[in-house]
């Protein structure tokens, strides 16, 4: 492998601070940003730095920068993966629930697991003492079971969707309208 260029190493430096704070790599046009040169400029630069390996490139999904060389102490989530904002959910009253892809988000792997994950922007302000504020993303696993205390987004009637902390209730008893009570 060979070395870098003074450049080349800063901009090196810059994409590992960058997933250090983060968590994920920075985007082709936030590194040109932070270099003041062009998006194409970056791209040619990480194009660079890949082809001496140091980095490993994913065509076609954003922040898809892979860092090769890493020192000793470092533990960074290196691989991310791209994956569907579909809409909003409440916290609070229930939102309409409507799919629609508005854009894909870098998140870690070790986020996104195995199974469909999906994210939703929170909207609403009564999960705040769970610490889910309005206007966060929630990342969302899609299941078929939940645990009590875990954190769900709970369809109502197939419409609407909340989020949620679930906890299972026992049912000691059942009205049922048709069954009356007949006694004198």
């Amino acid at each position: 492998m060979k070395d870098l260029t003074e450049k080349q190493e800063a901009v090196y430096n810059f994409i590992s601070e960058v997933i250090k704070e983060r968590g994920f790599p920075p985007t082709i046009r936030e590194v040109g940003d932070q270099f003041s040169i062009t998006a194409k400029g970056a791209y040619d630069h990480l194009k660079a730095i890949e082809k001496k390996g140091y980095i490993k490139t994913s065509k076609n999904q954003s922040r898809a920068i892979e860092l090769l060389r890493h020192t000793p102490e470092s533990t960074l989530p290196t691989r991310v993966m791209s994956i569907p904002l579909v809409g909003r959910v409440a916290a609070g009253q229930p939102l309409f629930a409507e799919e629609n892809v508005e854009e894909y988000i870098p998140v870690p792997d070790e986020m996104t697991g195995k199974g469909a994950t999906f994210a939703l922007k929170v909207t609403g302000n009564s999960m705040q003492e769970a610490g889910i504020n309005d206007g966060d993303i929630a990342i969302i696993k899609k299941t078929a079971t939940a645990d009590n205390g875990d954190t769900i987004v709970a369809l109502v009637d197939d419409e609407e969707a909340t989020l949620k902390v679930y906890y299972r209730r026992r049912i000691t008893s059942v009205w049922n309208p048709e069954i009356q009570n007949t006694s004198p």
